[in-house]
C-alpha cells in the first residue's frame, strides 16, 4: 500500500507541484509589481498581463488537478496500465484507496496553493501582526463559548472530519461514475459523463426525499432522544450523524467500484 501510495504521488507531483509553483510566482509577481508602484508602466499593460496570467495560472491549478487525478484512475486501472496495475500483489480496494488518498491530498494542496496566492496578494507590512491578532481573538472567542474549550475544539475537529468525509465521497463518485462508464463497450469516457449526469440526478432526488422526510416527522420518531441531550451533546451528536449520512454514499461508490474492478474489468 505505501508503494502504491508512493507510486502514485510522484505520478500526481510531477504534474501538478509545477503549476501550484506557477501560481504562487505569478501572485509574487503581482505583489512586486504594486508594491514597486510600476501600475502605471507603459499604460498599465505589463500589471494587465500580469493580473490576467495571475487568473489563468488560478484557473489552471483546479482544471489540472482535476483532470490529472481523474486520468490517473482511469489509465492507471482501466486503460493500457491496467494491465502491470493488476498483476501486483495488491488488491482492487488498495488501488482505489491509494487514488482517493493521494487525490485528496492533491485537492488540499490546490486549496492551500489558492489561499496562498491571495494571502501574498493581500500581504502587508502588518500582515503578520494582523494574522497573529485574528488566532487570538479566534481562541478567545472560542474560550468564552457556554460549551467550554473542550467542546468547540471537538466541534471543530467533527466538522473537519465530516469535511474530510465528504471529499473523499466525492472523490470516489467521480471514480464510480469513470468505472461505471467502462463497462459500455465503446465511447466509454463518454458514458462516464452520462453517469456522473445520471447519479448526480438520483442523488439529488435522494436528497429531496430526505428533505421531505424531515417535514412528514419521520426525524422525530427517530432521533427524537435527542432533544432530551444536554445542548453541548445535541450539536456533538447532530455532527456526527452528519459524517455518517456523508459516509453512507461514499461507501456505496467505493464498494460498488471495488466490485467493478474485481469481476467486471475489461481491459481490451
Amino acid at each position: 500500500m505505501l508503494k502504491l501510495l508512493k507510486y502514485e504521488w510522484k505520478a500526481c507531483a510531477r504534474a501538478c507541484l509545477p503549476v501550484y509553483g506557477g501560481v504562487l510566482v505569478v501572485a509574487l509577481i503581482n505583489r512586486l509589481m504594486e508594491v514597486l508602484h510600476l501600475q502605471n508602466m507603459l499604460h498599465g499593460i505589463p500589471q494587465l498581463l500580469a493580473a490576467f496570467a495571475y487568473f489563468g495560472v488560478m484557473v489552471a491549478v483546479f482544471v489540472v488537478t482535476a483532470v490529472i487525478l481523474l486520468q490517473r484512475f482511469y489509465k492507471s486501472l482501466l486503460g493500457d496500465e491496467g494491465y502491470l496495475m493488476f498483476t501486483l500483489p495488491v488488491t482492487p480496494a488498495q488501488h482505489i484507496w491509494s487514488k482517493t488518498i493521494i487525490a485528496f491530498v492533491m485537492c488540499v494542496l490546490s486549496g492551500i496553493t489558492a489561499m496562498l496566492s491571495v494571502v501574498i496578494l493581500a500581504a502587508s507590512s502588518s500582515f503578520p501582526v494582523d494574522f497573529a491578532s485574528f488566532i487570538a481573538d479566534f481562541f478567545r472567542v472560542l474560550t468564552r463559548t457556554e460549551f467550554g474549550v473542550a467542546n468547540g475544539l471537538l466541534y471543530i475537529f467533527e466538522a473537519i472530519v465530516m469535511l474530510v468525509i465528504m471529499s473523499l465521497g466525492s472523490i470516489l463518485f467521480m471514480y464510480a461514475c469513470i468505472a461505471l462508464g467502462h463497462l459500455a463497450k465503446k465511447h466509454r469516457v463518454a458514458m462516464a459523463v452520462v453517469w456522473y449526469f445520471v447519479l448526480s440526478t438520483v442523488l439529488q432526488f435522494l436528497f429531496a426525499m430526505v428533505i421531505m422526510a424531515g417535514d412528514s416527522g419521520i426525524y422525530n420518531a427517530m432521533f427524537g432522544w435527542v432533544t432530551y441531550l444536554a445542548e453541548a451533546a445535541q450539536i456533538h451528536v447532530v455532527l456526527l450523524l452528519m459524517c455518517v449520512a456523508s459516509a453512507i454514499p461514499g461507501a456505496a461508490f467505493f464498494f460498488g467500484t471495488r466490485y467493478i474492478l474485481q469481476n467486471k474489468l475489461n481491459l481490451e
